[in-house]
């Protein structure tokens, strides 16, 4: 008895083992190509080490000394002629002015100057702070300097501040930022607005499409099942150009409606909120489609039959039967849609108008275009926290109506 137990033991362990060696290349795919390089990239959101590591002179000399208390002290500008002229030979220089332009914006020209001429030696001369403020006058501007103080430490709340449309003021408080800068807050707010309209809207629509799906014969359900995924078979970007077409002022759709005298002239259909829905419906709607299929092929017919039979009009049959049996299909399309309407980014730029980007434009241009990759990474966080925040939503619900469906 005791060698057969042993060799089952055996046995599970070999499967234990096998199954970990297949597991295994998803699990090292998953954390190296995706998991790491995401933590590394949010971690950028707090990280100031290209600040303190190019002017780690320059903060170590700073000591006690304020903008408060006069002119930078001949130590001061000695040590940051020393980091940049190290950072100019390090190639540096251009990262260094692009960090101290992001928060005094104007100043990069300074930097790169600055260093241009440290590396040359043209700061030899004691004392330095003559020889730099007479070439220079730019690093005797109190501004400046509060800046790169508040930027002394290993990590830094600067961006997350800043995507929430927030900063530190002179006595290192926190304040709202001037109302023609304030645009990130808003942009977050409009994108999870979006995203829950589209879940909706989507939601709405796949119920009875995916109910006349489960219902028909099969030949019908084959076909429309079918016409549902098709859109999935097309680019986005296709899809979403193809709206341009169909929207714009000369497309079929206003030249239908001033043909049949519905409306005098074109109206402004694309590039608004309305195109956007639209455009973004068209693409989730399959996916909201596909969960909710998959749970109503599973619920019996017979039990809205047997909820009519006993008298129960048809709505309330629906509403107390059917809706609680198919609501973790709607669960799980709700969430899905949400989750991918969050990240658009393709379609708001091409079918939306000005006040119609999500924050991934905002993501992609700091990353792309000004390079300010700490900004983009602290706009990815909140978006991060949006998306636990749903799932912790979604796990609520879903426990409530399982809790339900136990009770009931």
């Amino acid at each position: 008895m005791s060698s057969d137990g042993a060799r089952a033991g055996q046995r599970v362990r070999r499967q234990n083992l096998l199954m970990a060696a297949m597991v295994a290349p998803l699990v090292l795919f998953i954390v190296f190509i995706f998991l790491w390089p995401v933590a590394r990239f949010l971690w950028l959101a707090v990280d100031n080490s290209d600040m303190t590591g190019n002017l780690s002179r320059t903060f170590a000399a700073i000591g006690e000394w304020r903008p408060a208390d006069g002119p930078p002290p001949e130590p001061v500008l000695a040590a940051l002629v020393e980091d940049l002229a190290e950072a100019r030979a390090n190639g540096r220089d251009g990262v260094l002015a692009q960090l101290v332009n992001q928060r005094l914006v104007g100043t990069r020209y300074l930097v790169i100057r600055t260093a241009k001429d440290a590396s040359e030696g043209k700061f030899d001369m004691r004392p330095v702070s003559e020889v730099l403020l007479a070439a220079h006058p730019g690093w005797n501007d109190p501004a400046l300097w509060s800046e790169i103080i508040r930027a002394s430490g290993t990590v830094t709340d600067y961006y997350l501040l800043g995507s929430l449309d927030l900063q530190r003021s002179a006595d290192g408080g926190i304040e709202r930022v001037p109302a023609d800068r304030a645009v990130f807050l808003d942009a977050l707010l409009r994108t999870v607005w979006i995203s829950i309209v589209v879940t909706v809207i989507c939601a709405v629509l796949a119920i009875p499409l995916a109910q006349a799906i489960v219902s028909a014969p099969p030949s019908w359900s084959r076909l429309i099942f079918a016409l549902v995924l098709f859109p999935l078979w097309t680019s986005l970007l296709v899809r979403t150009v193809i709206w341009i077409i169909v929207l714009q002022k000369n497309g079929p759709v206003n030249a239908a409606l001033v043909f049949t005298g519905l409306v005098p002239e074109p109206l402004t259909l694309i590039y608004t909120r309305f195109s956007l829905y639209i455009a973004m419906v068209q693409v989730l709607l399959p996916l909201m489609v596909l969960s909710l299929v998959s749970v109503m092929r599973r619920v019996p017919t017979s039990y809205m039959k047997a909820a009519l039979s006993l008298g129960a009009p048809w709505i309330t049959a629906w509403r107390r039967v059917q809706l609680p049996l198919i609501m973790p299909g709607i669960l799980a399309g709700a969430a899905i849609v949400f989750v991918f309407a969050l990240g658009y980014y393709i379609t708001p730029m091409l079918v939306g108008g000005p006040g119609d980007q999500m924050i991934s434009s905002y993501i992609a241009f700091y990353t792309n275009t000004t390079l300010n990759w700490g900004l983009a990474a602290a706009l990815s966080v909140q978006l991060l926290l949006i998306l636990l925040l749903a799932a912790l939503l979604f796990w609520t619900a879903r426990a409530l109506t399982r809790r339900r469906g136990a009770l009931a």
